[in-house]
């Protein structure tokens, strides 16, 4: 049976405190959510893709960059592992391949 794709609640830590956000899960693990409107109100990349435990990867134009992003990263590695099992299995180089897809996606810095 595939992957039937689901909403979860994802915190964003923000200079104002935390919000909770509906985020998309597209693939076990990877969480695709839309700023909220009072985030980082200049910034175009509006959707991110993150860990499912909090932290951002990149951030995207659309869904459907963000969403893709994700599809492209989920044979990297097990994504429902936390983050920090997630950085020591990929390792240097493949977070050198991760960063990679994730730009030719239309990724950007989280913060961008």
């Amino acid at each position: 049976m595939a992957y039937q794709p689901a909403t979860q609640p994802h915190t964003v830590d923000t200079s104002a405190g935390p919000i909770t956000v509906d985020a998309l899960v597209p693939v076990p693990g990877l969480h695709v959510f839309q700023l909220p409107a009072e985030v980082s109100t200049d910034s175009p990349y509006r959707w991110i893709l993150a860990l499912h435990d909090g932290p951002a990867l990149a951030s995207f134009k659309a869904e459907a960059e963000a969403s893709g992003a994700a599809e492209q990263a989920a044979p990297l590695v097990d994504w429902t592992r936390n983050s920090m099992t997630v950085a020591n299995l990929l390792g240097p180089a493949g977070m050198d391949d991760l960063m990679q897809l994730l730009r030719a996606a239309g990724g950007q810095h989280p913060n961008a």
